[in-house]
């Protein structure tokens, strides 16, 4: 709770953070050697120093208009966790679409044979939906990410 307050992060949750850590574990398992070339072209050079990307992230904050280009102000630190970031929220993406499914609300979309454009697209809206009903009642927005192009196409690689 500290770190969710001290980061400004109001959906910063325990689930999310594992979605976060798993996103590491996939680079390791399905990117490292295997496509990082494709992984540079879409998230730029994981080679570049992290430890000097944390130190310039945490004295200057994230880029420049960020939201354009990542899903959180985290992900502009370094391609790695970019991947991480963008990771966590497709899995999100899954969760909240195979909830939306199995309660009647997901147009008969399954997330885990759809194409991602088709989820996304479903997410937008249903996250539209649910974040108008969350206002109504005053509370945070549900499905707060926006995704923008080029986050789109890194939730498709």
């Amino acid at each position: 709770e500290k770190a969710r307050v001290s980061f400004d992060e109001a959906h910063r949750t325990i689930i999310g953070h594992f979605r976060h850590e798993i996103g590491h574990y996939y680079w390791e398992m399905l990117v490292m050697g295997r496509c990082e070339t494709a992984f540079i072209a879409t998230f730029g050079d994981h080679n570049l120093s992290y430890t000097d990307a944390m130190q310039k992230h945490y004295e200057n904050g994230a880029k420049d208009n960020w939201q354009i280009n990542y899903i959180s102000a985290y992900a502009t630190m370094h391609p790695w966790e970019d991947f991480a970031e963008t990771f966590a929220t497709y899995l999100d993406i899954v969760s909240v679409l195979d909830t939306a499914m199995n309660m009647g609300l997901g147009d008969g979309l399954d997330p885990c044979t759809a194409p991602i454009e088709q989820m996304i697209k479903r997410y937008c809206r249903l996250g539209v939906i649910l974040n108008e009903m969350n206002r109504s009642m005053g509370l945070i927005d549900l499905a707060p990410d926006i995704l923008a192009g080029p986050i789109e196409y890194k939730l498709a690689f």
